[in-house]
């Protein structure tokens, strides 16, 4: 009787190992457009219904809290890509998928704002430029900087993953955080996804910033990432877009800014 009821709720377990990616993907829209803070992790929930009413609202759709076919269509969300993609376990996978650390009058602020534009959406990047030469920055500079960030990031290493921010640093979507944020994080990151490989698909682009002293840069890894559980094991695989601000201190390399996107293929 033990055996069944162990193999019962291990079929249970894992039934429940890959999330919904529709669930996924509208968390990631409704996220940029600064009307839900939760995890990212294709799950529903409360908070995911109130932001999918308060979107519907705001773009004169009839308010279920659902995704209907309006829904999907305006959130850009296509379901022949849903077919396509990696599944993905219902859990945060990518840094950025944590629920926001921002504060609660900060969220409300962004809200308000969303819901007063209809027809807000993310702002376009800038029209590259080089960035100054007094920032002595080269191509192979930049894109060591990055694989040797990548290379650390699949170790063990907490400290030498934390070394690369200049604090505080706008972090995700956590508004500016400090060192001990940062290490806290990365070290729940690393127990989350005890393996992990980063691979650079392209050469990394950079250029000039509006903000003085610092250079944007911009490139996109494949990512692989596996969690060993007692009764299944979580895989995770795919591309992220990343942006990156970055500025010279001393003869280093530091990120002030760092964002990602997941790539729907």
């Amino acid at each position: 009787m033990i055996r069944v009821l162990l193999c019962l709720f291990g079929l249970f377990v894992s039934t429940l190992v890959q999330a919904d990616e529709t669930v996924r993907q509208v968390q990631e829209e409704l996220r940029k457009r600064n009307l839900y803070f939760g995890n990212i992790d294709g799950q529903s929930s409360p908070v995911l219904v109130d932001a999918l009413k308060r979107y519907q609202t705001r773009k004169g759709f009839a308010v279920t809290g659902t995704v209907d076919p309006d829904t999907a269509t305006s959130l850009h969300i296509q379901p022949a890509t849903l077919a396509a993609s990696a599944p993905l376990p219902d859990v945060p996978v990518l840094k950025s998928d944590i629920e926001s650390a921002l504060p609660e009058s900060q969220r409300l602020a962004l809200q308000r704002e969303a819901e007063a534009k209809p027809d807000l959406s993310p702002s376009p990047p800038p029209p590259a430029e080089s960035p100054p030469a007094s920032q002595d920055l080269t191509p192979e500079r930049v894109n060591k900087f990055v694989q040797d960030y990548l290379r650390d990031a699949e170790t063990e290493d907490v400290a030498a993953q934390v070394k690369y921010y200049a604090f505080p640093v706008r972090y995700f979507d956590h508004g500016t955080v400090s060192q001990p944020f940062v290490t806290q994080d990365t070290s729940n990151y690393v127990k989350r996804w005890p393996e992990r490989k980063y691979t650079l698909s392209e050469p990394v682009s950079f250029f000039a910033s509006g903000n003085e002293g610092e250079t944007d840069i911009e490139f996109t890894i494949a990512f692989e990432l596996q969690s060993s559980a007692r009764t299944t094991k979580n895989k995770a695989r795919g591309h992220t877009k990343n942006w990156w601000a970055i500025r010279p201190e001393g003869k280093e390399l530091k990120i002030v800014a760092i964002r990602e996107e997941r790539l729907h293929e």
